[in-house]
């Protein structure tokens, strides 16, 4: 604010909006806190990016305990005892109060407002702002150091850039919008430099990539197991004894791919879809030609199938950010944004008659 001429405008300080607290996993590196804990990594992975697991918990030996910071000694022994361990959850009940006592005011006085502050707290906003689901929060990685603007209307709801700002706000559109989230309803705008933005992304998109991998490996690690115990209790009723610690029965992986995609919290990662529908073309191969290959898959040629679904889906996962001021579809998007209007009008005229 100094070097911009500002130093008059006023600074709020608060706990409520610190990055979340990793609790045990501070300090540790998130690629290799796994084996330094003995925490499966799967669970890591989703203590890092889902909304409600949180954790594990810190205490008072760790050395970044910080009940000794007396930064921290006005807060309660609740608010203490909840800051050992959050989840973008609990991160959440923390940093909300803040937002609606704080920041909602001073935007209603018609202030503007400049949330300076962490990456999971940034998330934590966008999720509440844009009503973005538990499952959805997950995809969403927020770049480091570039503007994030949101407008907000009177109802305090965001404003969408691709209509209402040029059409009913009469305002420029500049920036780019996150043409990866935009079907997760995120209405937010960056500013910055395009290269930068994408080169962010595609690396953040890469760890996610890296979480579906061990989830891959999982399930056939599992189901390997699963096998050789059918044929220790004798319930393989074809060819007895003939899983190896090596192989997996094809049928069997895909039913547990399948199984873990019914949580909604996995349903639309890329490799699981990716490799559920090329282990159902190749049953359907089986079926098709009553062939007998394919009814087993070696752990290695599995461990090769997933590099080479990775690679494939490298580039497609990541769409580009949409710029708005180079938009092609003025035309297309005036006449979506007058449909609008006309099906609130005839909202009205339905509630009146």
């Amino acid at each position: 604010l100094n070097m911009a001429g500002q130093h008059w405008v006023p600074v709020t300080k608060t706990w409520r909006l610190n990055e979340r607290h990793y609790g045990a996993l501070q300090g540790y590196n998130k690629d290799s806190a796994y084996e330094e804990l003995d925490i499966d990594q799967e669970l890591l992975m989703e203590m890092r990016r889902s909304y409600a697991t949180p954790p594990p918990r810190m205490e008072d030996d760790h050395p970044y305990w910080h009940g000794n910071d007396r930064r921290y000694s006005k807060l309660t022994d609740e608010q203490m005892e909840k800051s050992r361990a959050e989840s973008l959850q609990g991160a959440a009940e923390r940093i909300m109060p803040f937002f609606n006592s704080v920041i909602v005011p001073s935007l209603r006085e018609g202030n503007r407002c400049l949330v300076v502050s962490h990456a999971n707290t940034i998330r934590t906003l966008i999720k509440q702002i844009d009503n973005i689901s538990d499952q959805d929060i997950k995809q969403l990685s927020i770049p480091t150091g570039i503007p994030l603007i949101y407008r907000l209307d009177r109802n305090m709801k965001p404003v969408d850039p691709n209509c209402e700002l040029e059409f009913r706000y009469m305002v420029q559109p500049k920036g780019y919008t996150w043409a990866t989230s935009r079907q997760h309803g995120f209405h937010g705008v960056y500013l910055g430099d395009l290269e930068r933005l994408q080169d962010i992304q595609k690396k953040r998109d890469a760890t996610n990539r890296g979480w579906q991998r061990v989830i891959l490996r999982n399930i056939a690690k599992q189901v390997n197991e699963e096998d050789l115990g059918e044929d220790d209790m004798d319930m393989c009723f074809h060819n007895p004894y003939f899983h190896g610690e090596n192989i997996v029965e094809t049928k069997h992986l895909w039913w547990k791919i399948t199984q873990k995609m019914q949580n909604p919290d996995f349903a639309n990662m890329l490799l699981l879809v990716r490799m559920k529908e090329f282990l159902e073309s190749l049953l359907a191969y089986r079926r098709s030609r009553k062939a007998k290959t394919y009814r087993y898959i070696p752990l290695d040629t599995y461990e090769q199938m997933v590099d080479q679904i990775h690679l494939d889906s490298a580039g497609e996962v990541v769409d580009p950010f949409v710029s708005l001021e180079s938009r092609l579809d003025r035309e297309s998007r005036q006449r979506k944004w007058i449909e609008s209007l006309n099906d609130d009008k005839e909202d009205s005229h339905s509630l009146i008659n």
